[in-house]
């Protein structure tokens, strides 16, 4: 007797739900070890189905003509098992592969662990669909209901699994779904079903096993080369937008690549003279926008701001709160009265507020080679923002590496300037005013202790030389002119929503005829 057509079904949902969810699994594991780099999903999904392609090629040898029901049974429950194990090894064959040799490099790994599913549909189908007029419309039944199960699993794994379960917990779960298909199959054959159930044991107990297998997987998918077992994290936090990991100098990780400090007070060459500027080019910056709050350091800096009446934040990750809330730096920015904080994307929140003006709007984004980087240094976004600035209003944005980013600001605002690796963007004349500028300074709290002590040497020489940066009519080192923006960047290309890239032409910049060819030039 065949497998029952009813079970079939079930069988093809389940297949495609375990599938799919190691997909995501897999994009989000490779998106982090690749620090988050654009090329990172493309390579990962094309080698998961060349994967599910060769898995469906190869279940010819598993389908027995003429057909073998109890064989085929017993088939099927191992293939169940044996690609719940296969999967199961991707993450931490590639958590240690990437500790020796480029990620990239791991991928193979992805077409084993995919291989296996590919194979189980077609197995299904031979086992369960009779050689009649009625085979290709039960074919598609099955094929539909491998379809469901794989875009439910999509929809529960992407808005609960992740939200709610650690990565290694998922992976546990989805094996013993597939040792408990495997196991129900063996003990529905008649004969010979041991072996499999025995397998099933050893899988279940690999399954159980799930945490110390995953111990210590995010320190070696992030630091690779460098891993160092004594080196952990001191803050792990996984959510459906992603993960954020703190080390033990209170540095922040987005999706594995540097996210910013959790530090709020300047120190010499330190990157918090960038929202401290603000006073030195801006009058009065009452109501003020942050998107991208990240750890909440820059949040903290502008919300006590002497100025400032009103802070709203957009992070689109809100495991960045569970940070905040941790350390003390920042934790006030939770209950601060002054603070507005929404979970959601920017120019979605900015759409969605068109009455909404700001004197100042600040965008301390990472890296201009990280996946959808594009999206908030493209010449629309920017100009939404300048959409939403009061009269005299400033954009504050980090450049990240990106001479086209600085071309796109010089093409959007009439008036710029530079400030270390950030642009500053009006359409007002900007002017660097020190006087003003020390005097906000110099009335700095932040939680009620001043950032400069002005009554000890250390606090007024820290003063000086954060105003040391400029000079009255000359702006040099740490600052930089409309005018030299333009001799360095003016030949650059603008960024804008319908010629991205430039997340990727940072991979590709050394190779020209790749540039060529996936570019157009």
């Amino acid at each position: 007797m065949r497998i029952p057509f009813g079970l079939a079904v079930v069988l093809a949902a389940l297949a495609g739900f375990i599938a799919l969810t190691y997909e995501l699994l897999w994009a989000r594991v490779y998106g982090f070890t690749s620090a988050s780099r654009a090329v990172a999903f493309g390579t990962m999904l094309s080698s998961y189905l060349l994967g599910l392609a060769l898995g469906s090629l190869l279940s010819r040898r598993w389908q027995r003509d003429p057909p073998d029901p109890e064989a085929d049974r017993l088939i099927l429950s191992r293939l169940f098992i044996l690609s719940g194990v296969a999967a199961f090894a991707v993450v931490p064959i590639i958590s240690w592969g990437v500790v020796s040799v480029h990620w990239g490099k791991t991928l193979p790994v992805v077409v084993v662990g995919a291989g296996l599913f590919g194979a189980l549909l077609p197995v299904i189908c031979h086992a369960a669909v009779l050689p009649d007029n009625r085979a290709g419309a039960r074919v598609s039944y099955l094929y539909f209901a491998n379809v469901v199960g794989a875009g439910f699993g999509a929809l529960l794994t992407g808005f609960v699994l992740l939200e709610s379960l650690a990565l290694w917990q998922i992976t546990m779960t989805l094996l013993l779904l597939a040792v408990l298909a495997g196991v129900l199959l063996s003990f529905r054959a008649a004969r010979g079903g041991f072996p499999n159930i025995a397998l099933g044991i050893f899988a279940t107990i690999l399954a159980l096993g799930s945490a110390p297998l995953h111990d210590g997987l995010y320190e070696r998918l992030q630091q690779r080369a460098s891993y160092d077992p004594k080196d952990r994290f001191t803050e792990i936090v996984e959510s459906r937008h992603g993960v954020i990991t703190v080390d033990r100098d209170k540095r922040v990780y987005g999706g594995g690549t540097y996210d910013g400090m959790l530090e709020v007070r300047p120190t010499a060459g330190g990157g918090l003279i960038r929202p401290l500027f603000v006073s030195a080019v801006h009058a009065n910056p009452q109501e003020i926008l942050v998107i991208g709050m990240s750890g909440g350091a820059w949040t903290q800096v502008l919300a006590n701001h002497p100025q400032a009446h009103h802070v709203t934040a957009i992070e689109i990750n809100g495991g960045y709160l569970d940070v905040i809330k941790n350390h003390p730096e920042v934790s006030s920015l939770l209950s601060n009265p002054k603070v507005s904080i929404f979970i959601d994307d920017g120019r979605r929140w900015l759409r969605r507020n068109s009455e909404r003006k700001f004197d100042l709007i600040v965008m301390n984004g990472s890296f201009h080679w990280r996946e959808f980087s594009s999206a908030l240094l493209g010449q629309e976004f920017l100009e939404l923002l300048r959409s939403r600035l009061n009269p005299a209003g400033v954009v504050l944005w980090n450049l990240s590496g990106s001479g086209r980013a600085a071309k796109t600001g010089l093409t959007v605002f009439p008036h710029t300037m530079m400030v270390m690796n950030t642009c500053v963007g009006s359409m007002a004349p900007i002017t660097v005013d020190l006087a003003r500028w020390r005097d906000v300074l110099s009335r700095y709290q932040i939680d009620g202790a001043p950032v400069f002590d002005l009554d000890t040497p250390a606090g007024q020489q820290a003063l000086d030389e954060m105003l040391a940066v400029a000079g009255p009519n000359d702006v040099t080192g740490t600052l930089m002119t409309r005018h030299t923006m333009e001799g360095l960047f003016g030949a650059s290309r603008p960024i804008t929503d319908d010629n991205l890239g430039e997340e990727y032409n940072f991979v590709y910049s050394n190779h020209p005829s790749l540039e060529r060819i996936f570019f157009w030039r």
